[in-house]
């Protein structure tokens, strides 16, 4: 008895002393990273791990030419994307794609696929890519010890996705197209009752600064200025009007517009809150422009 006890408390006492050692926690050669940017009202998130130079030749000797890579280390790169994208004229529905590459000395070969549980590249059906392109590499900024990713907003809609590693850059366009989006934002805000005024006034400028249905955008202001006559609501109605009516000679409805923005301006002096203080320097530059663009006292505008 005494001896099974004996064997016992030796044995758990190994035991404990292996679990501990196997708990050991260590650095990893590649470790996981993530990076994650808003582009629009659209999140790109990429998940991958990162692995080292440690002195060693990436491109065409640790990771060949011409052979599909997983574009990392350990499990398949993956991309997210919260909202449907586009990807050179291709529409990208929202969701999480495995990232391959086929790397080349003059030309790289980017894919996403739709299998993101793929550990390395020996899963890899090419019937579930959803998008192939090709990229051309260029000289990195500085040379990158570790894979890193980088996404750079370059606009509200889109984004530059680059890979860098050692002395390689290559990078391809995501277009977030956030216009529907905020197009359906606006329908449902406008059936709300607080502050309708200032979401019609939002409506229109957003419509205006982004190239939309400018009629749309004259009926929503002309709705927020009879709810409540105010100096952000006749600033955008000013702008509406000259973009409207702009025939790239002498505004005809530059007279019109100036006089709107002064009224504004006359209105805004009244409240002299912040809001209106950020917009004031653009209303006294609109007044300079415009009103160079019209006739002198006494003459007429000439007429083809």
């Amino acid at each position: 008895m005494l001896k099974f006890s004996t064997f016992s408390f030796v044995f758990t006492l190994i035991f404990m002393s292996f679990s501990a050692f196997a708990q050991l926690e260590m650095p990893q050669p590649s470790p996981s990273a993530m990076i994650k940017q808003t582009v629009g009202l659209t999140d790109i998130t990429i998940d991958y791990s990162s692995p080292a130079m440690r002195d060693r030749e990436i491109f065409g000797k640790l990771v060949p030419y011409g052979e599909l890579w997983r574009t990392g280390a350990n499990k398949a790169t993956a991309i997210t994307f919260s909202d449907d994208v586009t990807i050179e004229g291709k529409k990208i529905e929202a969701g999480s794609y495995a990232f391959f590459t086929i790397p080349n000395e003059n030309e790289w070969t980017i894919i996403l696929n739709k299998n993101t549980e793929q550990w390395g590249a020996g899963e890899y059906d090419e019937k579930e890519d959803v998008i192939r392109l090709t990229a051309k590499p260029s000289k990195a900024p500085m040379t990158f010890q570790r894979m890193t990713f980088m996404i750079l907003a370059l606009e509200n809609h889109t984004a530059e996705i680059s890979l860098l590693w050692a002395d390689t850059k290559v990078s391809f366009m995501v277009d977030a197209n956030p216009v529907a989006q905020v197009v359906s934002e606006i329908e449902s805000s406008l059936k709300q009752a607080d502050n309708l005024w200032y979401t019609y006034a939002q409506s229109a400028e957003y419509y205006l600064d982004n190239n939309q249905n400018k009629e749309q955008a004259q009926e929503w202001i002309d709705k927020s200025i009879v709810m409540n006559d105010h100096f952000y609501n006749n600033w955008v109605k000013a702008r509406i009007l000259v973009a409207r009516n702009n025939t790239g000679g002498v505004s005809s409805s530059a007279a019109a517009a100036v006089a709107i923005v002064k009224k504004a301006m006359a209105m805004g002096e009244k409240e002299n809150t912040n809001f209106y203080k950020r917009l004031k320097p653009k209303m006294e530059q609109f007044i300079k422009t415009y009103s160079q663009q019209l006739p002198a006292k006494g003459k007429k505008d000439k007429k083809n």
